[in-house]
């Protein structure tokens, strides 16, 4: 329901033509829905009917978004923040954003 709820409202409240000049830039369409992954913090079942509704987008692009999803939240920055501390979490936090999208626009490229 969450990711039903998220993917009506980017699809109403984001004019189609921004949408579609970002999706159009590959590079820029895999950070934007990495950010976005980020950003939304929804559970790994959620994000496919978000990832799903972002026709726009290249599958490379909605890929970094199913990986960098469950790697880099707001819950987890948070929780690892909490119990490793702010030190630990601005290292890692960062590291693993980059290999998540990295990993996933070396994937894309060659299976997708």
């Amino acid at each position: 329901v969450v990711g039903g709820m998220a993917a009506a409202t980017i699809n109403v409240a984001v004019p189609a033509e921004w949408v579609g000049g970002v999706a159009e830039i590959g590079w820029l369409s895999i950070l934007v829905l990495a950010v976005l992954a980020v950003l939304m913090s929804i559970c790994s079942e959620a994000d496919a009917f978000v990832a799903a509704s972002l026709s726009q987008f290249s599958p490379t692009a909605k890929l970094a978004f199913l990986v960098v999803g469950p790697m880099v939240d707001l819950k987890l920055i948070a929780l690892q923040t909490g119990f490793f501390g702010r030190r630990f979490a601005v290292r890692f936090v960062p590291l693993t954003f980059v290999l998540a999208v990295g990993v996933s626009a070396i994937a894309g490229g060659v299976l997708l």
